[in-house]
């Protein structure tokens, strides 16, 4: 105020604030005063008693610089005296000088500490009573849902999976009861899945054994009845692609259960991965003139790529793949495998292979569940081959051994790419 006052030359209104703020504060303010460059000055006490103007009046002087200062006025007053130059471009034109009374303030502090006080019992008695009875209330509204919780978690271990939790909340026990009901509901496809699996390996269990059974009859009767050579000959290599299919599944259960007790060891070298994708491709080149569907390998470079990888598991991956792609793939249909040098999706570092089908491929929704223990694709529109839905969780275990990552691109009835990245050494 007293510095708009002195920019329009109205020392009259420096008057007035100095009285404005002695009426306003008081007893809190004790003076007041201003002192023109000129010393001319102005002073106001709360009192108007001369003899106390006397003491004060005269500390109303001019300061280059804010100062403050506490000291003891002759009735024994504790006080607290700022001065506050005033300026104008600079230019000092006067001083302003305030004296609070400290004990004043102390004494306002203890009656604010006081009234607050009285008001903070006063609020914690109603908040103690408020807390007994909220507490009361959120006892019943826990405890309700928890024991339809623990009813349901009951009827889950009882083997009953058709439960599920019907209340519609929006806080954490909604929360909690959705979580509960995903988690059914996944215990009970997984039941279903574990069914389909045992399914699955008694089939692939029971068509080797039954066929080596068969054949090593025959084969008897073949010693004793004197069959031609090529029949028996020909029911050895039966009874050795039985072998062959019962270790294969053997090998993947447990690689699993190595896998899952992380207990498989992988034993890293440098490691062409065009070298050892062009010699599956040849593994698999007669299976598939024999079964009318073409196999080649896609690669736009001539250079090798090195990796640092276990090349056994790595050839694991893609003749699980591969043979995957064989199983789906109708007569007179083509399996590509694709070597990109460089992945678009995860850059310069890493190795993208791609093994691509024209299959009957997988729906939209189930694409990314493929990778699952013992999932297997559920669609009635096409018949699909028999499996134990380990394959694809073996490739997904095993490039995730290697810091890879596997996925998988389909449409039903479009066939389906299988796509993995590597990281190169």
């Amino acid at each position: 105020m007293c510095n708009e006052a002195l920019k329009l030359k109205d020392e009259l209104q420096v008057y007035n604030a100095i009285e404005l703020l002695i009426k306003t504060y008081s007893p809190a303010v004790v003076y007041a005063g201003y002192v023109n460059a000129n010393n001319v000055n102005m002073y106001l006490s709360r009192d108007n008693n001369k003899n106390i103007d006397s003491e004060f009046k005269p500390r109303i002087k001019k300061v280059r610089t804010e100062y403050s200062e506490y000291y003891y006025s002759l009735s024994g007053e504790k006080i607290y005296e700022s001065s506050v130059p005033l300026k104008i471009d600079g230019e000092n034109i006067g001083t302003f000088v305030v004296g609070f009374s400290q004990d004043q303030m102390e004494k306002q502090i203890k009656i604010g500490i006081s009234k607050m006080t009285a008001q903070i019992k006063i609020v914690s008695y109603v908040a103690i009573i408020i807390g007994i009875l909220l507490a009361n209330f959120l006892g019943y509204t826990f405890t309700k849902p928890l024991k339809l919780l623990t009813e349901a978690s009951e009827q889950i271990a009882k083997g009953n999976l058709d439960v599920e939790l019907k209340l519609k909340r929006k806080d954490e026990i909604g929360v909690l009861f959705n979580t509960f009901n995903n988690m059914a509901k996944q215990v009970k496809e997984l039941d279903s899945m574990k069914d389909s699996f045992v399914s699955s390996v008694s089939h692939e269990l029971r068509s080797p054994l039954s066929a080596i059974d068969g054949y090593c009859d025959l084969l008897i009767d073949g010693v004793k009845q004197g069959h031609p050579p090529e029949q028996q000959l020909k029911g050895l290599h039966i009874i050795k692609q039985a072998t062959v299919r019962l270790t294969n599944f053997i090998n993947n259960i447990l690689d699993l259960a190595k896998i899952k007790a992380d207990k498989l060891e992988i034993r890293k070298s440098d490691t062409d991965i065009v070298a050892v994708i062009s010699e599956i491709v040849s593994l698999f080149q007669p299976l598939a003139v024999q079964q009318k569907k073409t196999i080649s390998l896609d690669i736009v470079f001539k250079t090798a790529i090195i990796i640092s990888a276990d090349s056994e598991k790595i050839k694991q991956v893609i003749t699980n793949l591969v043979s995957n792609a064989m199983k789906f793939t109708k007569e007179n249909g083509n399996i590509i495998l694709k070597v990109l040098e460089n992945s678009a999706g995860y850059g310069d570092g890493y190795v993208e292979i791609w093994v691509k089908d024209d299959g009957i491929g997988i729906p939209k929704h189930q694409v990314d569940m493929v990778f699952e223990k013992f999932f297997q694709v559920q669609d009635g529109q096409f018949k699909r081959p028999k499996g134990t839905g380990l394959g694809l969780t073996i490739v997904a275990e095993m490039i995730k051994l290697h810091k890879g990552y596997v996925w998988a691109e389909s449409d039903l009835g479009c066939g389906t790419t299988f796509k993995f990245v590597l990281p190169k050494k």
